[in-house]
């Protein structure tokens, strides 16, 4: 039996957006070839995810110098809790599936914002005199990024998303990943899209070995 992890961050419901719709189809064709499997289900607009702030920056402070979490403030130690626990909750995983839509060429804050929630000091990465490492290399996880990209183009500028994602888990040592991008746009209202019944084959392909 595996831990999934199911992340989602758009602001349309799901009947508005291919991107959400192949996610879901993907978890159910998922689920059905793996009923046993736990799925946890984060919707980063919905649920709460603190950002890095002066509470955050000083609560690790104090606690790397010694101190108990017992000193901290109300504040701090709400924000560092729930820090933990989704830095937690995202190692304890085996798989990933991340489905995110495109805002100016990257993610919306709130996909920024889980991604440095999950990236910690002595959890997820450690710090050495020369680098950082990553702590999760030879755990056999494996991940999968459903994009959905903006419908026109920035000039000859590209979206960082996909790329940026990639590389977080590669340090992270998440180097099993799946990507599929959705160029277009994302609204099935606005007609048929030959693209997504390429990306829908695709996905329900991959549901089987993922």
């Amino acid at each position: 039996m595996a831990n999934l992890l199911y992340v989602t961050c758009f602001l349309k419901p799901i009947h508005r957006s291919r991107g959400l719709s192949l996610g879901y189809e993907f978890l159910e064709e998922y689920l059905r070839w793996n009923p046993r499997d736990e799925v946890h289900v984060l919707d980063l607009h919905r649920d709460n995810i603190p950002r890095i702030d002066q509470d955050v920056l000083h609560a690790w402070e104090r606690i790397s110098a010694g101190e108990s979490c017992g000193s901290l403030s109300e504040d701090e130690r709400r924000k560092i809790s729930r820090i933990w626990r989704l830095a937690d909750q995202f190692i304890a995983c085996d798989k990933y599936v991340f489905i995110t839509p495109s805002w100016n060429l990257f993610f919306p804050a709130e996909f920024k914002t889980y991604i440095d929630a999950v990236t910690v000091p002595e959890k997820s990465f450690r710090l050495t005199q020369e680098r950082a490492e990553g702590l999760l290399a030879g755990e056999l996880k494996k991940s999968l990024h459903i994009h959905a990209s903006a419908p026109f183009s920035y000039g000859n500028e590209r979206d960082l998303s996909a790329p940026y994602l990639r590389s977080v888990l590669n340090f992270l040592g998440v180097t099993n990943q799946e990507t599929v991008l959705l160029t277009g746009c994302d609204d099935p209202q606005q007609g048929p899209s030959s693209e997504h019944g390429d990306a829908r084959r695709r996905l329900l392909d991959l549901a089987l070995r993922f």
